[in-house]
């Protein structure tokens, strides 16, 4: 009995190692989705050094976001004036329209009307420099200097880099006299920075009251990444969706009062409890449900061979999968909506016993996770703490919808960065920050996050913080792709 019985033991583990080992060699990058012959972006002569001093010029525009007590109108219509006389011809060949008091939604018109137009998205808002930081840079964030082979400066990255380059490209075509078969359309908000409600919302709400359904929307938020986490290597990640915004307000409510007489529970002692039941309530977390497993499958030949066995076989590894990809926390976002706690407020002096206690906590939501359900849970979590109550603090925003990555747009826009960033792997992507691409979802088929540009980590540390700038070979690539973009797939 005993020898069958190891006997069965084997026999079962040698099936599971059989079905391991058939899943892991099995596990493949799926084959990239048919792409027309695009336009080779090195084909293009371009004056590169004149566009640098167009990106640096750009960046001297203080065009803080309008929120902050720095933000200042006159910068984004000065800026808006330089952009009409840096860029002549394809302000003669574009219809120009202000939405929103200062954003801008710009037309190139289509000889094939029966064709849905491209969408092309950049914003002209840059966040402020807190002056306890000007100190640490090693440049005036908006001097728009140009130095060891970079141009530097608040939105050298984020984002006037991507409108400018949007702008070099149209303008080099335009000169030529070209005009696109396919309508171009070209929508700069100015709010991106602080969500985008009065630019990019009210763009897209003017287009869909149009009847305009774009054949794709590119905007920024993802990149190539020079290391990529997983790989080690590089790796072209398009966004094809980007999670949700809510901030929970817990209230708490206990009996005011001198310190040295308290109740067994205060205000502060309840608000506690709920923000650590909250944070540490239950999440899904998996490669199911996002793009998550679409980006380890494309990426699947440069995995090393362990996470190659792991993620094939998530049905038994799944759990060994997820407890090695908690350690990073880009890599823990990607599987999850994650919880925050990032404010709190209550009392006034050490003494008294405060009537309520208010903290804040940040979810950034999964595409399988609703506000709703995150409510719910929220609630359920707190449930018998007296006095406690959890409401949103603003209208929360669900993640976008995920767009395709067998369609002839990704296909395009894969095809393209492959040529101008031939060993980077293209691979899907989720978006853990917003842009003004969430708002387009009802405007177009399909929703892209990809800046064609290889960045760093050092590079990304400059994104919203010190010292910000752009390569010029990178600046360079973003024209080129542009390029490319408009002529394969609005001019052919």
């Amino acid at each position: 009995m005993v020898r069958l019985i190891v006997a069965a033991l084997a026999a079962a583990l040698a099936a599971v190692a059989g079905i391991v080992g058939y899943r892991t060699v099995t596990f493949a990058a799926p084959p990239p989705p048919a792409a027309p012959a695009i336009a080779d972006p090195a084909a293009y002569s371009l004056d590169v050094g004149a566009a640098a001093l167009n990106l640096s010029e750009a960046i001297r525009f203080r065009t803080i976001s309008i929120a902050d007590s720095a933000g200042d109108p006159a910068q984004f219509t000065q800026f808006q004036a330089w952009m009409q006389a840096r860029y002549p011809a394809f302000h003669a060949a574009a219809k120009r329209e202000i939405v929103g008091g200062l954003s801008l939604l710009y037309t190139w018109e289509g000889s094939d009307q029966g064709q849905p137009p491209l969408l092309l998205l950049a914003h002209q808002d840059v966040v402020p420099v807190p002056d306890d930081t000007r100190g640490a840079w090693s440049v005036d964030p908006f001097a728009g200097l140009i130095k060891s082979d970079a141009i530097w400066g608040r939105g050298a990255i984020d984002d006037k880099a991507s409108l400018v380059a949007l702008l070099e490209a149209a303008e080099f075509l335009a000169a030529q006299g070209r005009r696109p078969t396919r309508t171009i359309l070209f929508a700069f908000g100015h709010d991106e920075e602080i969500g985008g409600g009065e630019g990019a919302q009210a763009i897209a709400a003017e287009l869909v009251r149009r009847g305009v359904r774009a054949w794709f929307v590119l905007d920024e938020g993802m990149a190539a990444l020079a290391e990529h986490p997983l790989t080690g290597g590089p790796a072209s990640m398009i966004g094809i969706a980007e999670k949700g915004f809510a901030t929970l307000r817990v209230r708490a409510v206990g009996q005011p009062g001198h310190s040295s007489m308290p109740p067994p529970q205060t205000a502060v002692s309840s608000l506690a409890q709920a923000v650590t039941r909250i944070h540490s309530m239950p999440i899904e977390r998996g490669l199911e449900g996002g793009p998550a497993l679409a980006m380890m499958r494309a990426l699947s030949p440069q995995l090393p061979l362990t996470t190659r066995v792991a993620v094939s076989n998530e049905w038994l590894l799944g759990p060994l999968l997820q407890s090695r990809m908690a350690d990073n926390r880009a890599a823990l976002a990607l599987m999850g909506t994650t919880v925050a706690p990032t404010m709190i407020d209550g009392g006034v002096r050490p003494n008294v016993l405060p009537g309520e206690a208010i903290a804040m906590i940040n979810f950034r939501l999964h595409p399988r996770d609703t506000a709703e359900q995150v409510l719910a849970r929220a609630r359920e979590a707190v449930a018998g703490l007296e006095g406690v109550t959890v409401e949103w603090d603003e209208p929360p925003l669900d993640a976008s919808p995920v767009s395709s990555t067998t369609s002839s747009s990704y296909a395009l826009l894969a095809a393209l960065s492959r040529a101008i960033l031939p060993d980077a792997p293209v691979a899907p992507g989720l978006v853990v920050g917003g842009t003004d691409a969430r708002h387009y979802s009802e405007a177009a088929e399909n929703v892209y996050r990809f800046a064609p540009i290889l960045v760093t980590d050092e590079d990304l540390k400059g994104l919203h913080g010190i010292d910000e700038r752009l390569s010029t070979a990178n600046f360079e690539r973003m024209i080129r792709f542009y390029l490319g973009l408009m002529e394969t797939g609005a001019m052919q």
